[in-house]
């Protein structure tokens, strides 16, 4: 049935099927050892890698929060330089009718000398 054996294959002995078998456990066991370690050193990572993009996300709403205080001043800024120029304005406005009034108000002065030196001679005559 079966081929024979030639001498140089020999029949293991059950202490070499036992050191084969021993040999096998303990590549698996240091397989398993090996990759509990690498599982352990992945979840230390992972919470790691979570507690990280927890902080980046508290600094983006940090950033963010500032960004919209900026665009808020921005805008508070813009209204004011807005009032500024009206004020501005308004005052270049009320310059102009003083020195109207003025200038109305000179000639006024200098039409009555006039007339006054004018009728003042004519008396005279």
């Amino acid at each position: 049935m079966g081929t024979p054996l030639s001498q140089a294959e020999t029949v293991p002995t059950p202490q070499d099927l036992t050191n084969t078998n021993n040999d096998i456990t303990n590549d698996i066991t240091n397989i398993n050892n090996y990759l509990l370690t690498a599982n352990n050193e992945i979840t230390i990572k992972k919470a790691e890698i979570d507690k990280k993009a927890q902080q980046i996300s508290e600094k983006q709403k940090q950033v963010y929060g500032q960004s919209q205080e900026i665009d808020d001043k921005m805008k508070l800024l813009d209204t004011r330089n807005k009032m500024l120029q009206l004020s501005i304005d308004q005052n270049i406005y009320k310059k102009k009718v003083i020195y109207s009034l003025l200038s109305v108000i000179i000639a006024l002065i200098v039409g009555m000398i006039f007339f006054y030196t004018f009728f003042s001679k004519k008396m005279a005559l």
